[in-house]
């Protein structure tokens, strides 16, 4: 029979134990973080129907939705965790309890051209706050602030820039340029990865205000923008609640720098207000490693009651490569076993009992049972790096005493089972 190349598809990630291990460290940390803030935990599935999901895509996303059909069934795969979140809370608007704070781990799809810091497939991890009233800017600042834990939690600095979408929205009316607001955006998005001149020399063969546009986007204090006379009341409101989030955010003592960004406008359509994105600082590379915003109107396509909402993610597929390849991660572990027990002659029917008791005690091990010589077990233990052996014969059987080895000092401790509990950090009955 012909072989087939084994192959993975690209922008689909693949990790070895020992980075896999990092990663789910990663991973529990950042739940840590949402559990301390009081988050209740929620899934939606990985597939929905296209007409929930291309509700308030738009733009490129849509051009990105894995889509298909299954008989008569036009579905599509989730390309971010919010727009689900929308609809579960349209489904179950009568039985939560709002404001309603969440969180969400699981994988979302977007079928991009794969690329540095892009995977199709990639783990995101959500917080949204919704309400059936009106939002107050706290929420806004507390997704800002559980943001910012996260990578206070992964021991990583990260810049937040924040900004308010309703000041550039007032300036594309203020200029009449309505009709070339998708570029106008498209432009402010790659801002940062651009020089001046060049942003400038676009921005130009959109509207002959582009100087004067240029002027205002590159004032990084809501106050500074009081000088400019925009007759727009969208303009003002989004100055107004700019100011007001950045005394919030103070009070809260976010410990990571955040900074007021104009070219912060985030690609999804469905942001309405406040949104920001985080770099991080040890990177020259203006990669995004999450963001959010406020989406007042997200709700509207799945019901007529008026739901406003503020969200923040992060995509640990994205920070984890770009970690990873720029030698900030440390992978020191290719097992998460505590103890291999390594059976001699025929003692496998207690070296089994001993790790079951082991287990339920909370120590993580692994039984050496395989059909090996004993220094080939040995070496196993240590390509693995598994920190303790033990090893049953029949004189540990008998004597409920067993050597418990620190594979890396090379010492060795004889106590019995109780004793290899204690040694391990396990909980003794």
């Amino acid at each position: 029979m012909q072989k087939i190349k084994a192959k993975t598809l690209s922008g689909f990630m693949e990790l070895t134990p020992e980075k896999q291990i990092v990663f789910n460290e990663m991973k529990d940390k950042i739940i840590s973080v949402f559990k301390l803030n009081g988050l209740s935990p929620m899934d939606t599935p990985i597939l929905e129907y296209s007409e929930v999901l291309l509700a308030k895509a738009g733009g490129e996303t849509e051009k990105q939705i894995y889509r298909f059909k299954k008989g008569d069934t036009d579905m599509c795969m989730r390309f971010d965790l919010t727009v689900p979140f929308a609809k579960y809370v349209a489904i179950h608007q009568n039985e939560l309890i709002f404001p309603f704070r969440r969180y969400q781990v699981g994988k979302s799809f977007r079928g991009e051209r794969a690329q540095k810091g892009r995977f199709r497939e990639f783990y995101q991890f959500d917080v949204d706050i919704i309400s059936d009233e009106n939002l107050s800017l706290n929420a806004d600042a507390e997704c800002i602030d559980i943001f910012s834990q996260i990578f206070e939690a992964l021991d990583k600095r990260v810049i937040i820039k924040i900004n308010n979408r309703k000041i550039i929205n007032g300036l594309i009316e203020f200029y009449k340029l309505t009709d070339k607001s998708d570029e106008i955006m498209l432009l402010l998005d790659k801002k940062s990865k651009i020089s001046e001149e060049k942003f400038l020399e676009e921005l130009k063969k959109l509207t002959s205000k582009a100087n004067e546009i240029q002027k205002i986007l590159n004032l990084n204090e809501p106050q500074a923008l009081l000088n400019y006379k925009i007759e727009n009341k969208l303009f003002w409101q989004g100055v107004q609640e700019m100011q007001e989030l950045l005394e919030i955010l103070k009070i809260r003592d976010i410990k990571n720098q955040y900074v007021f960004d104009q070219s912060i406008i985030r690609g999804l359509a469905y942001y309405t207000g406040t949104v920001f994105e985080g770099n991080l600082v040890d990177l020259d590379e203006k990669i995004s490693v999450g963001g959010g915003g406020r989406y007042d109107n997200l709700a509207e396509t799945f019901t007529d009651k008026n739901f406003c909402g503020v969200g923040s993610s992060v995509g640990l597929s994205r920070l984890f490569d770009l970690l990873d390849k720029n030698g900030l991660l440390q992978f020191s572990k290719t097992t998460i076993s505590s103890l291999a027990i390594i059976p001699l002659n025929n003692t496998i029917k207690e070296c089994l009992a001993l790790s079951k008791t082991l287990i339920k005690s909370g120590i993580s091990n692994e039984v050496l049972y395989f059909d090996k010589p004993f220094k080939s077990k040995l070496n196993y233990a240590n390509k693995k790096r598994i920190p303790f052996i033990t090893v049953v014969g029949e004189d540990e059987i008998q004597s409920n005493l067993y050597s418990l080895k620190n594979m890396e000092t090379g010492e060795s401790i004889k106590t019995d089972s109780r004793g290899l509990i204690e040694l391990l950090g396990g909980k003794v009955e």
